[in-house]
C-alpha cells in the first residue's frame, strides 16, 4: 500500500449556508465600477497636461474605455433584469 491510499473514504461532508446573494443582478458592483470609471476619467481629463508629462496620457484613453464598458454593461443588465421582473 503506497502512502498516497486511504482504505477510508476522507470527505468532510459539505453544507451550502443558506444565505442570499448580495445582488444576484449585478447592477450595483458594475453601477459601482462605473462611477468609479467615471470619476477616474474626470480626474484624468483635468490632470491630462500632467499626465503627458510623464507619458501616462493614455490612462484617459483607458478610464473612458472602462467607462463606456461600464454603460453598456449597465444597460445590459437592465434589459435583462426587466425581462426576468416579466
Amino acid at each position: 500500500m503506497s502512502v498516497s491510499q486511504d482504505d477510508e473514504d476522507r470527505r468532510l461532508p459539505t453544507l451550502q449556508a443558506p444565505v442570499k446573494a448580495l445582488d444576484p443582478h449585478g447592477l450595483q458592483i458594475v453601477g459601482l465600477g462605473t462611477v468609479v470609471f467615471v470619476i477616474g476619467t474626470l480626474i484624468c481629463w483635468w490632470q491630462l497636461p500632467a499626465l503627458q508629462g510623464i507619458g501616462k496620457g493614455w490612462w484617459l484613453s483607458t478610464a473612458l474605455l472602462g467607462t463606456g464598458i461600464g454603460v453598456l454593461s449597465l444597460a445590459v443588465l437592465l434589459v435583462l433584469r426587466r425581462r426576468r421582473l416579466r
